[in-house]
């Protein structure tokens, strides 16, 4: 079926939204607008490219259903997001982070490399136990500090309850983060109702915007716990006061992002 949004349409049945999507035509004209604005005038425009910062920033907010959006970091992609959390957090020797056998390697890699730490990921067979989320639970114990979980897996499809798992978190006191790069845009998400620490996600595939930029929630409280791994500029509390001695970190998730913003990306995104 053909959609005017999606010229693709005309030739192809396009399956591959899980990797990479087809941009709709807002996007390209988005990209092509911004592309002949800075041709022509340079930066003489930034501060309306802020103002479509601001608005992907709100967008984000609702899609997650985040509490606001101080609560949302732009960033480069998923796999930093979660580095984010696997490096600020502080973690103890017998440490362990509870996963599935079915994550992307981008939700396994990060957990992985704190080995040397002495910190153990753990990773359930989901089809071990009747109930996806039960093999998970089954991995927990006194030594868990963290669950990290795909919203809907990458190659099985499967969908998990992050309802079920945000409450056994909440019950259990482990950390919740989920990669939800196969759920933003395809289904309806939001972080309150499962309770989730740190959610993750690139724009790239069900919200048809482009690669090289994507959305970090962090819970406020959770956000409070995440050591800094990366500092520059944009993180400062007070970005426009370029002689800010001394200076302070943003008190909110702009923390996470430590130089200047992906404006393409941010005008394609937003579209």
């Amino acid at each position: 079926m053909k959609h005017p949004e999606f010229p693709i349409t005309d030739n192809l049945i396009y399956l591959n939204h899980a990797a990479v999507a087809p941009w709709p035509v807002r996007t390209s004209q988005a990209v092509k607008a911004f592309a002949e604005q800075n041709s022509a005038f340079g930066s003489h425009y930034y501060l309306n490219w802020l103002q479509k910062e601001k608005e992907l920033r709100q967008q984000l907010t609702t899609l997650l259903n985040a509490p606001s959006v101080n609560d949302i970091a732009l960033v480069k992609n998923t796999s930093e997001a979660l580095s984010f959390v696997a490096y600020g957090l502080t973690w103890n020797q017998g440490d362990n982070i509870v996963s599935s056998q079915e994550e992307f390697p981008s939700n396994r890699i990060p957990w992985q490399s704190l080995s040397n730490q002495g910190v153990e990921f753990r990773e359930a067979d989901l089809l071990s136990k009747p109930e996806a989320e039960d093999a998970l639970f089954a991995l927990v114990d006194a030594n868990t500090r963290l669950l990290t979980i795909s919203s809907i897996q990458f190659a099985s499809g499967r969908r998990m309850d992050l309802e079920k798992i945000g409450q056994f978190c909440k019950d259990n006191n482990i950390l919740f983060c989920i990669d939800a790069i196969q759920s933003l845009g395809a289904v309806e998400f939001d972080v309150q109702a499962y309770q989730a620490d740190f959610v993750m996600a690139d724009g790239h595939k069900w919200m048809f915007g482009p690669e090289g930029l994507g959305v970090f929630y962090t819970n406020p409280d959770s956000r409070a716990a995440l050591k800094l791994t990366q500092y520059g500029w944009h993180m400062m509390a007070n970005i426009h006061n370029y002689e800010n001695q001394p200076w302070d970190i943003h008190p909110h998730a702009q923390r996470f992002e430590c130089g200047s913003p992906n404006m393409l990306g941010i005008h394609a995104w937003s579209a």
